[in-house]
Formats: structure tokens, C-alpha cells, sequence
């Protein structure tokens, strides 16, 4: 528990440094239009567990789906009981939009679709990060907000969703959204070219890793032949071989992007190229691409470092190598949690942040050979030399990645994803 309070605080610290640097462009910001349209909403509900197995076990009666889960020493009281608080925290939301006279739709991840997305003037997704980021994947219009109420603020933080006190106090939170109580806020998104064969980019289809079945959502675009993505991907060499095509993927990336081989024990073999650099081979554990928003979330698992790694490299220093350094404890947990804090960076940051897990690599001194393990870019292009491999978008939608294939990870301004924040404390 002493560790991951530890990160708690460490994320803590760094997300209120970073929106102290934020304060000034906000305020002024805030001076401006925060008219917030909101005559129809649309609620993207979260699929508990217990509708997952409802869905996993169709044709079969509630009493027999109670005595498969039993059987099989599922908590199943729990699982209900959950269910029907994330179903009443839903009725109590549109509720409220009703009361103020707001047209509402509701929508879950097997409904939710784009002429819905079209009809609202606002996105309100219901549950936790997980179902804002499904919320905001499918959202392709950067002035349509997405904001997001956390459903069980007693068991999850929801840093994507608004502060605690609105779950708790749903009508003086739309209030204070109507009128114009809030920051608007952009949270930059990846958009993923994929550079492939015709014929298979043609059948390309998108797995959804939640129900484990085909997605049945738009198609995926074409790109004409004089689109930037499409001119930076080509290769000359790879190009005679055979006819390629590139298209756009219909999903933004608002947390990450990650590539590697679907069997996690099976070696990821990947070309990276970092900007307009060199391609480098590498051989590692797959590689995962984020934005400032997901700074906070897989990428700092990631690449953090634990207090009692620090410790022990100080005392090595400092007994081995003599140098003057406190070796203590509290010490060892500043040095840190100045580090992890650099590993986050802003939600409207136009750059990514990559980091290729367990790389393997053979260090030759003085001047390793590879790339660095992690870093900063404006764009990661990548090829797959993978054989049964995933590019997955926010946990959530997995596209196929095999050999030959090749991606641009990018972001783009008019990508940007609109929601708003809101004080941690009560407004008076």
C-alpha cells in the first residue's frame, strides 16, 4: 500500500504543478465566451461487469448466469450490487439534465455510434477514465465537449472526469457548467496513419478488446496520395514491391498508443523512426506512444522509478564512488519524485512522448547503438516486423499490426479533444 500511495502523491504533486503552469493562459481564457450548449446531451453509460458476463452468456436465464458466476467464485452479490449503483448514478445524471430541460439520449459501448455523436451538443460519459476514453475515441469534432461525471468517486480517482463533489452534487455541478462556471480545456489526441498492402488494408478490421468481438464502427478512411501522413510514409524501396495504400484510422488516441506482439512473452520486432531521424531495429516489449493526458496514466508506470531503486543507486555512489550525497530516506524519496515529475507533461502539448518497454539492447561504449528508451517527438513512425501483433488505441480498440505494416503516430491541433475543468472544491 506504502508504494502505491507513494505514486498517488507523486501524480499528485506533478498534475498540480502542471496546472499551476496552466493558471495564467486559463484565466485569460476564462474571461472569454463559456457559453456551454447543452440542449442535448448524450450519456455514454459504463458496461459493468455484470452486463459484460449478461452479454458473454447470452440465451440463458438470470438464474442460470447467477450459478455459472458462483460456480466459478465470482463475487456475484458484489457484482450486482455494483451494477445497480452504476445504473441508478446514470438514471440520477439524465434525471437532471431533464429537470433542466435537456434533451437526453443514452448510449453504452455496444450502441454508441456516430449519428448519436452528431445529434448531441455534448458528450457525457458515466463511469470512470475507462469510459471517457471510449467517450472521446469516436468524437471527432474538436468543438464538441466530452465531459465526464467518475460514477464511483468512492473506489476510482477518474482524472479524466470532473471533480468528486460534482458526482456528488449532480445538480449543483450542471448548474454551475450552465452557467459557465468551468475552464475550457484541449486535450491533444494522436491520430494513427496506417500504411499497408491494398488488399489487406481493405479488410482491416478493428477488435474490440472489452467484449472481444468485431467493432462495428465507421469504416476506416482513405487518404488521397497527396496527404502529408501519406508522403512521409512512403518508401521507395518498400513501394515497388508491391501496391500500398494508406489510410487514417477513424479513432484518436487521447492516452496512448501502444504496438507489440498480442502474446505478451513473444519479442516485439520494430522499426522506429523518431521524427525525421533514422530508422532504428529494435527488439523489446512493445512500444507505447502518449500524450500529455496520458503522461500521468501507463506511460509513467512505465518509466517511473521506485524510492528504494533511488536509495540504492545514492549509497552506491556514495560508498563506491564517494560522493557527497545524503543517503537517507526522505532524500531518496525528493530526488524521486523530481524525477517522475518529469515524465509528465501538459494535456495540450503538441508532442508526444514514446517508450519502447524492456528494450533489448547491447551497449557499446562510449556511444550506445539503438535509440533512446524514451523521449519526446513530434511524430514516431513505426514498421512491423511482428507476427501477430496488436496497435492498440487507449486499451480499447485493437487494429492488427503484422509484418510489412507501417504506422505514423501524430498530433494535430484540429484533433484536439474539448472538455472542461472544473475547482476541486465547491463553488459559492
Amino acid at each position: 500500500m506504502s508504494v502505491l500511495n507513494n505514486f498517488t502523491v507523486s501524480i499528485a504533486k506533478g498534475l498540480r504543478r502542471l496546472r499551476s503552469k496552466e493558471v495564467p493562459a486559463r484565466r485569460q481564457h476564462a474571461s472569454k465566451e463559456q457559453k456551454l450548449k447543452m440542449e442535448k446531451c448524450l450519456i455514454v453509460s459504463k458496461v459493468t461487469r455484470y452486463e459484460y458476463e449478461k452479454h458473454s452468456h447470452d440465451n440463458i436465464s438470470n438464474w442460470e448466469l447467477e450459478k455459472i458466476l458462483r460456480n466459478r467464485g465470482s463475487d456475484y452479490d458484489s457484482m450486482v450490487s455494483n451494477h445497480k449503483e452504476q445504473k441508478s448514478f446514470e438514471e440520477g445524471v439524465a434525471k437532471a439534465l431533464k429537470e433542466m430541460g435537456v434533451k437526453v439520449e443514452m448510449a453504452s459501448r455496444l450502441t454508441y455510434n456516430e449519428e448519436m455523436i452528431n445529434w448531441c451538443d455534448a458528450v457525457v460519459p458515466c463511469g470512470g477514465d475507462g469510459t471517457f476514453l471510449l467517450a472521446a475515441s469516436r468524437v471527432r469534432d474538436a468543438n464538441k465537449p466530452v465531459i465526464g461525471f467518475n460514477s464511483a468517486p468512492h473506489k476510482s480517482v477518474g482524472r479524466l472526469c470532473l471533480p468528486t463533489w460534482c458526482s456528488n452534487d449532480l445538480k449543483g455541478a450542471l448548474q454551475s457548467l450552465k452557467e459557465g462556471k468551468f475552464r475550457w480545456m484541449r486535450r491533444s489526441r494522436i491520430r494513427t496513419t496506417i500504411t499497408s498492402d491494398q488488399k489487406l488494408l481493405d479488410t482491416i478490421t478493428p477488435v474490440d478488446l472489452h467484449t472481444l468481438h468485431f467493432c462495428r464502427y465507421p469504416p476506416v478512411s482513405h487518404q488521397e496520395d497527396n496527404h502529408e501522413g501519406a508522403t512521409r510514409l512512403k518508401d521507395p524501396q518498400e513501394e515497388s514491391k508491391c501496391s500500398l495504400a494508406t489510410k487514417v484510422l477513424p479513432f484518436l488516441a487521447l492516452n496512448e498508443v501502444f504496438i507489440g506482439e498480442s502474446v505478451t512473452s513473444r519479442v516485439s520486432l520494430l522499426r522506429l523512426k523518431i521524427d525525421d531521424g533514422k530508422w532504428a531495429h529494435t527488439k523489446s516489449s512493445g512500444l507505447c506512444v502518449t500524450t500529455g493526458t496520458g503522461s500521468t496514466s501507463w506511460h509513467y508506470s512505465i518509466n517511473c522509478l521506485r524510492t528504494h531503486s533511488v536509495l540504492e543507486l545514492m549509497k552506491i555512489l556514495h560508498e563506491e564512488y564517494g560522493a557527497d550525497l545524503d543517503t537517507s530516506l526522505e532524500k531518496a524519496r525528493e530526488v524521486t519524485e523530481k524525477y517522475n515529475t518529469k515524465l509528465m507533461f501538459p494535456p495540450d502539448s503538441e508532442q508526444l512522448a514514446y517508450s519502447v518497454r524492456e528494450y533489448i539492447t547491447f551497449e557499446e561504449w562510449p556511444a550506445p547503438r539503438g535509440l533512446r528508451v524514451r523521449d519526446r517527438a513530434e511524430a514516431v513512425t513505426v514498421r512491423s516486423h511482428c507476427t501477430d501483433a496488436g496497435l492498440v488505441i487507449d486499451g480499447s480498440v485493437s487494429f492488427p499490426f503484422n509484418d510489412g505494416t507501417q504506422a505514423l503516430l501524430e498530433i494535430h491541433p484540429e484533433d484536439s479533444l474539448m472538455t472542461v475543468q472544473m475547482d476541486d472544491a465547491l463553488p459559492f
